[in-house]
């Protein structure tokens, strides 16, 4: 950098700030011995402001700091202290702080939120929390006490997130009018924290969250302007009761501690679209009787029956409901799921290892379903469903590994988790599928040499509807049997993708008997990478542990590329 001569000729504020705002604090300060140009531009243009471990002693080891905590955080309070000394910046966007501080420093953090609030700061987070989770330091530091009076004057600050500290808040205090985001992390809620931060008129939150947070009474959360709510992991401790009134709230996520039944939940927020439960069991005040309007519902590892208690009253109670994720509950015996409105629904890994027993789906406007889970034997009426993911792998031993998806003769787009094994059942039923247009396969299981590419392509002879072809194979370079229809090739197939193991023969002859026979393939794509999607909107983490060499592809298959074909190698 010292011999880069542009360094000695002005730059834009805005690129030096970027440049600024890539360095750690120890790094920035040496860019003033760059050039005497550069001697101060640090403490003029860095205006978002992080002090972290890494900043501040990121050439120590993690053992040396759990040896000697307390010497550590005295260090790190003077650094912070000493940078905001020399820091000459006209305008600090952000501040940052996350490191475990006790009460002993809560002077140098007063001085950096003023000055802070000050030069117009629009975001606040102080982490100071006494547990670093990811370096196995626990250390009983009192907590810091932080007085909202710091506050009085920001007029500016919308984003405010406070970890493991004594929250003190004067009953006339009236700033923090443009605050719209308010974070509480293992804090202490006092009784009527809540109740005199919502009743000033001068505060209109949007996004309120309480995570891990400690309260021995009911709790009241009352706001006319709350659009987002989040309570996360708080404790139950006796019966404390959740009161929520909020006409505008669109949004509410709920997740109870695990070791803990949730709260009871009164909820009188008739614009609530979006609801999300996580925990053993829903409380029977919740009743679902204050989710009317709630179009959006996710249940996550529910340990109660869904079809005792939890399914007849939500499908009863939440009638405008057009999206249910049902995931990683208990569900066994008979489920029957009945709404005229619903058009996506996801079971995702859910029951336990029972006889089959009968899921009932009745949905004239289901759009979209995605399964993944144990053996269940299925009917399904929803006439309007076009998209389907399916977790076949999962239970490929028994007879109902297809579920419904040989009766979902009209859906245009499936996605499929399988193996080498469902193959051939797959032939006889794409056979029926007369508007199949988009098919995504993903195969993952230890080597068979019956199966292979070529089954596959068995597969494509019989869609002849067929217009997209996404090919996953993982663990194993898959080999097989030849096609029955070598030389046929009757399909509207136009684009394809190749991801896995594709640098072996078999995918490049595979590839090669595509392009062919395919008159209207458009397009091939090679990739290593072996993501896909596995339901409820996750994703495999994708690897590319395959030997993968682009111009071996490319060599054996540049001849055989004509017309509009394109050959795409990631």
């Amino acid at each position: 950098m010292k011999r880069c001569k542009i360094f000695n000729s002005d730059l834009p504020d805005c690129v030096l700030s970027y440049i600024f705002s890539k360095l750690s604090l120890k790094d920035l300060v040496k860019t003033s011995t760059l050039s005497k140009h550069w001697l101060h531009e640090w403490k003029l243009l860095k205006t978002d402001l992080n002090f972290d471990l890494h900043n501040m002693f990121g050439y120590y080891t993690f053992q040396e700091l759990r040896q000697d905590l307390p010497h550590f955080e005295s260090e790190f309070a003077t650094r912070l202290d000493q940078f905001m000394l020399h820091y000459q910046g006209a305008v600090i966007s952000s501040v940052r702080v996350n490191f475990p501080l006790g009460d002993q420093h809560s002077d140098v953090i007063g001085r950096l939120i003023s000055q802070g609030i000050a030069k117009g700061a629009k975001r606040i987070e102080l982490l100071l929390s006494h547990r670093i989770e990811d370096i196995g330091i626990f250390m009983n530091i009192y907590k810091q006490e932080f007085s909202f009076t710091l506050l009085s004057n920001a007029d500016s600050l919308m984003y405010l997130h406070l970890q493991e500290c004594r929250i003190v808040t004067p009953t006339d205090f009236s700033g923090l009018k443009n605050l719209r985001t308010l974070v509480l992390h293992l804090v202490d809620v006092k009784y009527d924290m809540l109740q005199d931060l919502f009743s000033n008129s001068n505060i209109h939150l949007v996004d309120f969250t309480l995570n891990k947070c400690t309260f021995f009474y009911d709790l009241k959360i009352i706001s006319t302007t709350l659009s987002h709510l989040n309570i996360v992991n708080c404790m139950v401790y006796t019966h404390e009761d959740i009161n929520i009134i909020a006409p505008n709230l669109l949004s509410f996520e709920y997740t109870a501690n695990s070791a803990r039944r949730g709260h009871p939940l009164n909820i009188k927020a008739h614009m609530l679209s979006q609801f999300s439960y996580r925990g053993t069991e829903i409380s029977t005040s919740v009743g679902f009787s204050g989710l009317k309007n709630v179009t959006t519902i996710v249940l996550y590892k529910l340990g109660e029956c869904l079809q005792t208690r939890v399914l007849p009253l939500l499908f009863k109670e939440c009638i405008q409901l057009k999206e249910v994720t049902i995931q990683k509950c208990r569900s066994i015996r008979e489920v029957k799921i009945t709404n005229p409105k619903l058009r996506h629904l996801k079971i995702i890994d859910c029951g336990i290892e029972l006889p089959p027993y009968k899921i009932t789906i009745e949905a004239l406007n289901l759009s979209s379903f995605e399964y993944s889970g144990q053996r269940w034997i299925f009917h399904v009426t929803a006439p309007s469903l076009l998209k389907v993911f399916w977790n076949a792998a999962v239970s490929a031993k028994n007879r109902y590994s297809l579920g419904p998806i040989p009766t979902l003769q009209h859906i245009q787009k499936l996605a499929m988790i399988t193996s080498h094994s469902q193959i051939k059942k797959l032939k006889t039923v794409f056979g029926q599928f007369q508007n199949l247009r988009g098919l995504e396969l993903f195969i993952d299981e230890a080597h068979d040499p019956n199966m292979g590419y070529f089954s596959i392509l068995d597969i494509l002879m019989v869609s002849q509807c067929l217009q997209k072809l996404s090919l996953t194979v993982r663990n194993s370079p898959v080999v097989g049997l030849k096609s029955e229809y070598a030389g046929f090739f009757p399909s509207d197939l136009k684009y394809v993708e190749l991801h896995g193991c594709v640098c072996t023969i078999n995918a490049i002859e595979f590839a090669r008997q595509l392009l062919r026979n395919a008159n209207l393939l458009k397009k091939i794509t090679f990739g290593s990478l072996d993501k896909f999607y596995i339901g409820a909107g996750r994703w495999t983490t994708g690897s590319n542990s395959y030997w993968f060499e682009r111009n071996f592809i490319h060599e054996r298959l540049k001849d055989e590329v004509k017309g509009q074909c394109e050959l795409v190698i990631l």
